[in-house]
């Protein structure tokens, strides 16, 4: 079948909704569908630095399985809320334009977030082709939680668009059980609604080992490395690092912190000011280098901001850091901080909670037979429950029934027996 997704990012840029579209293209058209990817000119404000992300071309065919096509993006790294929106609104236009170049589809499949989504509505009404919705952040929720928006009468205008929108998916992918619990407590059926989670390569993260020449050039000796890599954006509040890197001065700890990001340049400055010798910056850096620098660390931090939105989500890094091997540092609350749990693979920390971070630490430098076996279980738990390949293959399962059960184009609704959407549990 011919297969249109939609998604604003898409390697080169690391965003992990792009890492979820290209799995998806790539499963996909392994199966032999037909697949064309939608995405922009890389536009994140943390890709606008990386050179890899500042030219792409406009049409490709990766690996001569499936093709991707660029469209024109309003790109700026100043990540004030006018820009942003100039992002999203030229995206969904050029996305529209398109799409509709792209002919007839069997299927649509958009990813976060929401004005990606109304672009591939559009292309789902032109096209009569059943939509489906792979949701990895909620807005408005999601922009209302870091502070760039606040309680007014756009806000309100967004829940109506965003509930209308959810009402015109045949089907909904989430990421996680809480998801899934705030899109039935909006009214969906849950004969639309899945949750297959973000998972990880395996294989890519397993076999890499702790880089001497890595911590020679970019670590000072001698310290116990508490690692963060990814998004330094508003939603980490990654300033609690700071605040236990200030209680843990005295002792031979560092904090490594890899990637861009809204926030950066801000928390660089403050840890200027508060001469913090044991914070260590570096640039955001291609994929294929990530691996080497998780191994690289003793133990790997996982932080969002205290807000009751990040009590379901679950950071597509987390999955990342248990195939790594290392132990880690949960500061988030809710289904992360319970999927740590159960894994048995580090400690959980109250978010925005300097002080327990830094006692975390302490009882992890001191203990390394402990920081071994939660490794161990992280690495064994991640393999056996969220391998990327198996989850893929459920994914694309999932939608060859969908579509198999579309009795002709104008019929979208998803069979009401829930057997047909089986959501995977922790």
């Amino acid at each position: 079948m011919k297969i249109l997704i939609f998604s604003q990012h898409f390697p080169p840029e690391t965003v992990a909704t792009g890492r979820r579209a290209q799995d998806l293209a790539e499963s996909l058209s392994g199966r032999g569908h037909n697949v064309t990817v939608v995405t922009g000119v890389p536009n994140h404000p943390s890709s606008m630095v990386r050179p890899g992300c500042r030219a792409a071309p406009g049409v490709e065919v990766v690996a001569g399985c499936y093709r991707v096509v660029r469209v024109p993006v309003f790109r700026s790294t100043d990540t004030r809320v006018l820009h942003r929106l100039l992002t999203y609104g030229t995206f969904l236009l050029s996305a529209v334009r398109d799409g509709l170049r792209q002919g007839p589809a069997d299927l649509i499949l958009a990813v976060s977030p929401l004005p990606t989504g109304l672009a591939a509505m559009l292309i789902h009404w032109a096209r009569r082709a059943p939509l489906v919705f792979d949701l990895q952040d909620i807005w408005p929720d999601s922009v209302l939680a870091v502070g760039v928006m606040r309680p007014s009468l756009a806000l309100r205008l967004l829940r109506g668009v965003e509930q209308f929108f959810y009402r015109r998916c045949a089907l909904i992918v989430c990421i996680t059980e809480g998801f899934r619990r705030y899109l039935l407590g909006l009214g969906i059926s849950p004969a639309r609604v899945a949750v297959i989670h973000n998972g990880v390569d395996v294989e890519m993260f397993e076999g890499c080992k702790n880089s001497d020449e890595f911590r020679a050039a970019h670590l000072p000796g001698g310290k116990f490395v508490v690692g963060y890599v990814g998004n330094i954006g508003l939603a980490q509040g990654l300033g609690t690092l700071l605040d236990a890197a200030a209680a843990l001065a005295d002792r031979p700890v560092t904090f490594l912190l890899t990637g861009e990001g809204t926030d950066k340049e801000r928390l660089q400055t403050l840890a200027r000011i508060r001469e913090l010798a044991n914070v260590k910056f570096l640039d955001g850096v291609p994929r294929e280098r990530v691996p080497t620098i998780l191994a690289s660390c003793d133990a790997l931090l996982l932080a969002l901001r205290r807000d009751p939105l990040f009590e379901i989500t679950i950071p597509s890094k987390l999955y990342e850091y248990m195939a790594a091997g290392k132990p880690i540092i949960c500061s988030v609350g809710g289904e992360a901080a319970s999927l740590v749990a159960t894994a048995q693979c580090g400690l959980s920390v109250a978010p925005s909670d300097g002080a327990a971070l830094a006692a975390a630490i302490r009882k992890l430098h001191e203990d390394p037979a402990l920081c071994r076996a939660m490794g161990e279980m992280g690495r064994r738990f991640v393999r056996e429950s969220f391998s990327r390949v198996h989850l893929m293959d459920e994914y694309c399962e999932l939608i060859e029934r969908l579509v198999s059960k579309t009795e002709e184009p104008a019929v979208w609704a998803v069979p009401h027996q829930s057997e047909t959407l089986s959501s995977r549990k922790l």
